[in-house]
């Protein structure tokens, strides 16, 4: 482990994770930041006992898994996104995105195996080197992001309103036959228990 490690992977990849978790979120997560204190608590133990090469690779852990958090956080900030678009029974998939419904549905498979990949490696590299199941988050969020870039939300809006009116549709009828028989059972009995 060197220095000029730590400061790549410091630039390269956990400042544009970090700015894109506080962007999707628009908060600093607390975790974070306890991730980031710790990271510079063991730098600054390396850089003034220059030889202390464990503080270095402790600061380096600590970094990998505020990347790792901030690709969580994406994850999940784009996941609540996609809800949105995204319904349980996948009906509105051919509206709501400007993609092939087959594409979209793909999409969203991989986006499930992806992301249960990446629990799953890093449950169990707890406490080692967590770079395998960031690799996988990586891949979870650009999917995601590719699905969320063909979202259209005027077509996913009026899917929403057209659901909402034919089901109104559907069941007044259905309400309203329901009102006048409780209406007409109700003379009924009123009438014939006196």
């Amino acid at each position: 482990m060197t220095l000029a490690r730590y400061l790549s992977y410091y630039y390269d990849n956990f400042i544009p994770a970090y700015a894109d978790a506080v962007a999707s979120l628009g908060d600093k997560p607390a975790q974070l930041l306890v991730e980031q204190e710790n990271t510079l608590a063991h730098l600054l133990a390396y850089l003034k006992d220059n030889d202390d090469q464990e503080n270095l690779k402790k600061a380096y852990g600590h970094l990998e898994r505020a990347t790792l958090d901030c690709y969580k956080i994406i994850w999940v900030t784009n996941k609540e996104k996609l809800a949105y678009y995204i319904r349980l029974d996948n009906s509105n998939l051919a509206l709501a995105f400007n993609a092939s419904e087959s594409d979209v549905m793909k999409k969203i498979q991989r986006i499930d195996t992806l992301a249960k990949e990446a629990r799953e490696l890093e449950a169990r590299g707890i406490g080692q080197n967590s770079s395998k199941a960031l690799e996988k988050y990586i891949e979870v969020v650009a999917l995601e992001r590719e699905l969320l870039e063909s979202a259209d939300i005027k077509k996913a809006s009026s899917y929403n309103q057209f659901k909402l009116s034919h089901l109104l549709k559907d069941h007044s009828l259905g309400f309203a036959t329901g009102i006048l028989t409780s209406i007409a059972a109700t003379i009924l009995i009123n009438y014939f228990s006196r």
